[in-house]
């Protein structure tokens, strides 16, 4: 019985060799299909293991350097049924007290700050901490140790901190006495007390590396002037959570329903719609975890549904090569082969293919994952290794496993039990049978599919087209901006900071080169966009008067400097002062809708710059429209005086009277001569700006773009596997419509139409569906009409031609039909 087992695998790997080396005599014979074939399951397999590997990456891996993380939690807050991510200190603290299935709450609030070293500033990012933050993780400190409980009280009294290991090496220099080591942060010494392990980067690893830790109780909010401690209407404050041996997340979230009931009837006026959720710990954060879920479960059915139809196509393209073979396997089983032989057979080829055409994708997914790793435009996910690993390729192996049956199963098992009398009598293969009815659904398919991608691409790019035409009203070229955050650079008082911001105006405006200074605190097309709700203030302010509209906090000159023309009044003057009436200038779009056919200037708007009470304030400028923050969006515009609605988060905008780059490092000079202890500040040309404000529907563009051509040669595949299959399939009847009379042209417009015919209602679904997605994505399609005849026509038109030329070849093939050769088993 051994012998026999050994001599039948024995047989079995020669039949395989046997059938392996046939595989490759004819596909090397069939290098058109076998190119097509390998390129096509290349480009399927290859995009789902680049979306595993991201998937994996992000989704997947634990968080390094965190121990026991399935009892950790994180919390979130709920108003009304919408989630929140930022507590109120007062809450956070009830909480804490409370009988709870929690075993510790850690609040985190994270801030950039500056960090001042002998050889200069730099900003790192800090993230301020509860004390128990550290044991709640599981992580122990390399080096010292973290924070005590005494550490957690007493606002700015304990400035202690713990360094990441990448900033103990690349900025302490591997000091081994660094513990005890005084830094300056912000301009406060603070006593280094540990040094965090080298795999702990923080706990959300996908929104960048954490620089150091401070105790939270230093958090520029629970002292000072905002003092923040006692305040429950301001949420601010993030939190974690570890379970208790044995609860469980449902029992923690019944203990916070009644934790929030109970405040609820405490304080009524902040808490009476507040409840909080817990959710399992995870490296993609819980807040907006949901979306990233969604949008990555879409990406992998549409990524699966690309697959597919590759197999689809590539199936269809075997079957119409397998109709040539039907009469050899005919006499195949005449002679006595078995169906499970010739089932092996047949299959192998595709095995073939799918592990050539795998290989081929694998390759491609690992060099496209490295080259967007080190492209300039690749979205940065920290932390993230898109590096081949074996979870990896067992999952692109299994793929290719599927793909083999995807593409070869149907193939063999219907040319592996044929009609043998009629296969014999027919080299033709098959007669009047014709192409499955799911073949031509999946090529119909396809087309539809291809055509919506082509639509919606071409909407994306006329809408570009609009944009790149479109008055900006504002000039970006030759303007320098620098973004200043003064709240963490120790410029607690008005006062301080307005004589800070003028000493910078006019050291930058004295440079050479530099025509005009101002300073605000949005430009158009930055994509930080303020808003409120204005109305008429000389009317009843029942809320059907009221407009939304974007509202920018600028300085004097701010119109000069960025190109803008005044229309009627004047800019703003440095007399408009927190001790003067409040003024506006706004734009022509909102004056007209405001005062149709009247003059604005003079006249009285009411609105709130913040959360306070609504204000009335003196329009005294009206300037042309300009761009909203972003580029899909065109809002009414309200210019606020920076004076008298100041916030300490500004830009300083300089226009240039010649090539702007070369005055980014006298920029970056002139601010630092007014405070050497600030970090190098970042100088960017406003163009830039303008730039990535449209980078989202340029990056949508291509998107479209990129899978309507995918499509549009998916479906030139399948239309062709479609009309090959049909061709070969109907050899005989050809011939005889031939013999009876039928000239080539005619036989070649008829498989033409029955293509055309074969696309037909693809055509038209697909045209109902884009005419549907477009009316929804109207508000992204700023300048473009949804029903635009221009996009949908020339979509169609191609994907026509795109049809007919798929077509063409099996046509012309049908046309030079041998009536003869096609009768001859007649």
């Amino acid at each position: 019985m051994r012998g026999s087992g050994v001599s039948s695998f024995g047989e079995w790997l020669g039949d395989l060799r046997q059938d392996t080396r046939f595989a490759l005599r004819r596909l090397a014979r069939s290098r058109s299909f076998t190119l097509i074939a390998v390129l096509s399951l290349a480009v399927g397999i290859g995009v789902n293991t680049a979306l595993f590997t991201y998937v994996q990456a992000t989704l997947l891996e634990p968080v390094p350097g965190v121990a026991a993380a399935d009892r950790i939690v994180e919390l979130l807050l709920t108003r009304r049924g919408q989630e929140q991510q930022e507590w109120a200190y007062p809450d956070f603290q009830d909480l804490r007290e409370a009988d709870s299935p929690v075993e510790s709450l850690a609040g985190w609030k994270r801030r950039d700050g500056t960090l001042n070293t002998a050889d200069g500033n730099e900003r790192v990012r800090v993230m301020h901490v509860s004390a128990n933050y550290f044991r709640l993780l599981g992580v122990a400190p390399s080096r010292g140790r973290d924070f005590l409980p005494a550490e957690d009280v007493g606002p700015g009294e304990h400035p202690v901190a713990v360094v990441s290991h990448d900033l103990w090496r690349n900025r302490l220099g591997e000091d081994p006495d660094v513990i005890g080591r005084t830094i300056n942060l912000n301009r406060t010494p603070y006593t280094v007390v540990g040094v965090a392990p080298e795999a702990f980067k923080g706990h959300q690893p996908t929104s960048g590396n954490t620089d150091l830790w401070v105790p939270l109780v230093q958090h520029p909010f629970l002292s000072g002037p905002r003092d923040l401690a006692r305040d429950r209407g301001s949420q601010w404050l993030l939190t974690l959570g570890r379970l208790r041996d044995g609860a469980t997340v449902s029992q923690l979230n019944a203990a916070l329903q009644t934790v929030f009931a109970r405040l609820a009837q405490e304080y009524p006026e902040t808490n009476q719609d507040r409840s909080a959720r817990a959710f399992r710990f995870g490296p993609i954060p819980a807040y907006g975890r949901a979306g990233s879920v969604i949008f990555t479960a879409g990406l992998v059915a549409l990524t699966g549904l690309v697959l597919l139809i590759i197999c689809g196509n590539v199936a269809g393209m075997m079957l119409a090569r397998s109709v040539a073979r039907e009469r050899e396997i005919a006499v195949r089983l005449a002679l006595g082969s078995g169906r499970g032989r010739l089932v092996r057979h047949l299959m192998v080829e595709a095995l073939v293919l799918a592990l050539l055409g795998g290989s081929f994708g694998v390759l491609l997914a690992f060099w496209g994952a490295s080259a967007a790793s080190s492209s300039s435009i690749a979205i940065d996910i920290p932390n993230v290794s898109l590096r081949p690993n074996g979870m990896i390729l067992v999952f692109s192996l299994g793929l290719m496993l599927v793909t083999t049956l995807a593409i070869g199963l149907l193939p063999a098992l219907r040319f592996s039990r044929p009609e043998l009398l009629s296969a014999l009598k027919d080299d033709a293969g098959g007669g009047g049978r014709r192409v499955g009815r799911i073949h031509r659904l999946a090529a119909s398919a396809q087309t539809g599919l291809a055509l919506l991608l082509l639509v919606i691409s071409s909407l994306f790019l006329r809408a570009i087209i609009e944009m790149n035409r479109r008055d900006l009203g504002f000039e970006p070229n030759n303007l320098l901006v620098t973004h200043l955050d003064l709240s963490t650079e120790g410029y607690e008082t008005l006062e301080q900071t307005g004589v800070f911001l003028d000493r910078v105006k006019q050291s930058v405006g004295s440079l050479p080169g530099i025509a005009s200074v101002s300073i605000a605190d949005g430009l158009p097309l930055d994509l930080v966009g303020n808003f409120t709700r204005v109305s008429r203030a000389d009317q009843l302010d029942d809320g059907s008067g009221r407009v939304l509209v974007e509202f920018t906090r600028a300085g004097e000159g701010y119109f000069q400097t960025i190109g803008t023309p005044i229309l009627r009044g004047s800019g703003f003057e440095a007399r408009y002062d927190a001790s003067s009436e409040p003024v506006v200038i706004i734009t022509q779009a909102l004056a007209e809708r405001l005062w149709p056919g009247q003059d604005a200037l003079g006249r009285r708007l009411r609105f709130s710059v913040t959360r306070d009470t609504a204000q009335e304030f003196t329009v005294v400028g009206v300037v042309p429209d300009v761009a909203s923050s972003r580029a899909t969006e065109d809002w009414p515009h309200v210019f606020v005086a920076l004076r008298q609605q100041f916030r300490p988060r500004v830009m300083i905008v300089a226009r240039s009277s010649g090539d702007a780059s070369a005055l980014v490092r006298p920029v970056q000079s002139a601010i630092l001569d007014v405070d050497p202890t600030l970090p190098i500040p970042q100088v960017v040309a406003s163009a830039s700006l303008v730039a990535r404000g449209t980078q989202g529907q340029r990056s949508a563009a291509r998107m479209a773009g990129g899978l309507g051509l995918l499509a549009l040669v998916l479906s030139a595949i399948g239309v062709y596997g479609v009309v090959a299959f049909a061709v070969a399939q109907r050899t005989r009847e050809i011939g005889l419509r031939m013999a009876l009379g039928a000239t080539r042209p005619q036989v070649l417009g008829a498989v033409l139409l029955d293509a055309v015919r074969l696309a037909a209602p693809a055509l038209a679904v697909g045209l109902l569906v884009a005419a549907g997605l477009s009316i929804g994505m109207r508000s992204i399609l700023l300048g473009v009409s949804p029903a635009d005849p221009l996009s949908f026509g020339s979509a169609a038109a191609v994907l026509v031609l795109v049809v007919l030329v798929a077509s063409l070849v099996p046509a012309r093939r049908a046309s030079t039909i041998d009536p003869m050769v096609a009768l001859r088993s007649e």
